[in-house]
């Protein structure tokens, strides 16, 4: 039950109890002044009686003018009208008396009442003391909850969970607060630089993602290039591979020859050439003669364009290690390749000039004059044949 009730429950006897030593305040007042009132007649009565006892006195001294039983009745009226006053007044007396004793408990539940009532208020007055107290601490409560936690009341009461444990849960706070404080101060920008470098980040993420779809498309395509190179180069290889077995055997006019990977990884193997002159065993090029060398090169080199025809061919005194003989078969053999690819070939070899179809020199008839000679083969080979 609050103060405020209580008070209430006690403020009606107080007011009952005033009311009723009003009411006997009155009635002691009114009998006060009726005793006073008999008092005043009862001693009236009292001279009259001492008056008519007098007369008496005087009475028996002189009969012949005074009638003695008249006095004596009065005197006997007077005296039951005495006592009858004096009763009253005795009961007056009695009335006041209990007036009194009715008013003085009356007074005394009054002071109880009002002890009581004190307190009361004394014990309302604390209330409403602890009342402003707590609604104050709420309020700062509430603030701090606003402004710390950036929650309101109505939130942090639908999150708020039944505490099994009121001390663990204060030091668990306490080591929140500590580990909050260990953070260092607050960045006050640090949203909107969250903001932007989060901007970034999807910008920098999204780029990484191009990439590395790039890259994995990159990845697939080298793949398929290295899947696509290692079949080409094997059937290309292959293909050289014989060529080469054939064009040798037309160079040298005889042996054999031979290419092998050097490793089973066809993009980083290397080419071992083998080969065979006739009459020789098979043996490495490091062991053959310079000319053997310059042929079974040239050899390798027909083989490749046997297999890859290539339209235009320049090449720089290659047959310049080979003896007559060679070099004849070198120029035999590029006339074989007349129709398929065309070869300027830079020599002083005369077999060379002799095979080719024409001959492009430089001569310098004159100091410091260079002039271009051109000599056409065919068409000579052509006016000796119509002589």
């Amino acid at each position: 039950m609050s103060l405020s009730r209580k008070l209430k429950i006690y403020e009606r006897p107080i007011a009952k109890l005033q009311l009723q030593k009003t009411e006997l305040k009155s009635r002691l007042t009114y009998d006060q002044t009726d005793a006073e009132r008999l008092q005043q007649e009862l001693a009236s009565t009292e001279r009259e009686i001492q008056a008519l006892q007098y007369a008496i006195e005087q009475g028996e001294d002189r009969h012949e003018q005074i009638d003695v039983s008249v006095l004596e009745k009065q005197l006997q009226a007077t005296l039951q009208e005495k006592t009858a006053l004096e009763q009253a007044v005795i009961r007056k007396q009695f009335e006041l008396e209990d007036l009194e004793g009715q008013s003085e408990d009356v007074a005394g539940h009054m002071e109880q009442a009002r002890r009581q009532n004190e307190e009361w208020i004394r014990l309302q007055a604390k209330a409403e003391s602890n009342r402003d107290r707590l609604a104050d601490k709420l309020n700062k409560l509430m603030l701090a909850l606003t402004d710390e936690f950036k929650m309101s009341f109505e939130e942090a009461s639908n999150q708020a969970n039944e505490l099994e444990n009121l001390a663990q849960s204060e030091q668990v706070l306490k080591d929140l607060e500590k580990a909050i404080k260990a953070l260092g101060p607050v960045n006050i920008d640090a949203i909107e630089q969250y903001d932007e470098v989060k901007t970034r980040f999807d910008f920098l993420s999204s780029q990484r993602e191009d990439v590395l779809a790039a890259k994995n498309l990159l990845l697939e395509t080298i793949n398929d290039m290295n899947d696509e190179v290692k079949e080409r180069f094997k059937s290309t290889f292959e293909a050289i591979r014989e060529s080469f077995r054939i064009t040798f055997k037309q160079m040298f006019g005889g042996g054999s020859a031979d290419l092998t990977l050097t490793d089973g990884d066809l993009l980083s193997a290397g080419v071992e050439i083998s080969v065979q002159p006739p009459g020789k065993k098979i043996q490495s090029l490091n062991l053959m003669s310079g000319g053997e060398k310059a042929l079974s090169a040239l050899a390798l080199l027909f083989s490749i364009i046997r297999v890859k025809t290539i339209p235009f061919v320049i090449l720089d005194e290659v047959e310049a290690a080979l003896d007559e003989a060679n070099v004849k078969r070198f120029g035999d053999y590029l006339n074989r390749f007349d129709k398929e690819s065309q070869f300027i070939v830079v020599t002083h070899r005369k077999g060379t000039m002799a095979a080719a179809d024409s001959i492009y020199g430089v001569t310098m008839q004159e100091s410091g004059v260079s002039k271009i000679v051109s000599v056409k083969l065919k068409d000579i080979e052509g006016m000796d044949n119509g002589n």
